[in-house]
């Protein structure tokens, strides 16, 4: 079975690239919705209805919110910050405390190729051991990662197997990295058509056939 490769945080509108996205490689490309609110839960459940994919990025305090909302799909560049890094390790923007909440919640932690792309020297250098830093907790908790490219513009795009190439730079096995350009992805869309999907009411409830009333569906809270 050929898999299918989606690229979560492409800031171009798909319909502009698709030809180009697909000699690429790209089964499909996403331009996510983002919430940099303090009140994560409170955007995003506004946004839920109508939004693809919802994305939290911003302060440390952002992402720790957001790693406890299940409207949230994606915490984005979690390392792009200004603060310092500690003594022995480095400030990431996620921890264990953060990863494990975004394992139980289903929510994947972002690795943007563009944050490495424009940028250089000893940024670069910070940047790519965090990301590196990020990728251990995760395995350890169990966390998706989602390789995206974050492209601006057609130069800023990727192939899937090339942003693979990356993870495993990075510390991931290549099985790892495929699955973060492919599997994981596919699993934030098949959460976002289980919130339309007037038959299912949450996780683990389906309605077979419906009786005289049908209920009011739900988008936001446990899928």
């Amino acid at each position: 079975m050929t898999a299918e490769y989606i690229d979560l945080h492409v800031q171009l509108e798909s319909k502009d690239i698709a030809d180009f996205t697909k000699q690429l490689g790209w089964s499909r490309v996403v331009r996510p919705v983002e919430v940099k609110e303090k009140n994560v839960q409170e955007a995003a459940k506004k946004l839920r209805k109508e939004a693809e994919i919802i994305i939290a990025s911003g302060s440390d305090d952002i992402n720790r919110v957001a790693s406890d909302c299940w409207e949230v799909d994606l915490i984005g560049s979690p390392e792009m910050h200004d603060e310092c890094d500690f003594m022995h390790q480095m400030n990431s923007g996620v921890d264990y405390v953060i990863a494990k909440a975004c394992a139980e919640k289903g929510i994947a932690v972002e690795i943007n190729f563009a944050n490495v792309l424009n940028t250089y020297g000893r940024k670069r250098s910070q940047i790519m051991a965090r990301m590196a830093q990020n990728v251990r907790i995760c395995k350890d908790c169990d966390c998706n990662v989602v390789i995206t490219s974050g492209a601006k513009d057609k130069f800023g795009l990727r192939g899937p197997q090339e942003l693979a190439a990356f993870g495993v730079l990075l510390g991931m096995a290549p099985d790892e990295a495929k699955k973060a350009v492919s599997e994981n992805p596919g699993i934030i869309f098949k959460r976002t058509n289980d919130r339309k999907n007037p038959n299912i009411i949450t996780k683990g409830l389906e309605v077979k056939r419906w009786g005289s009333k049908q209920k009011e569906k739900r988008t936001h809270g446990w899928y």
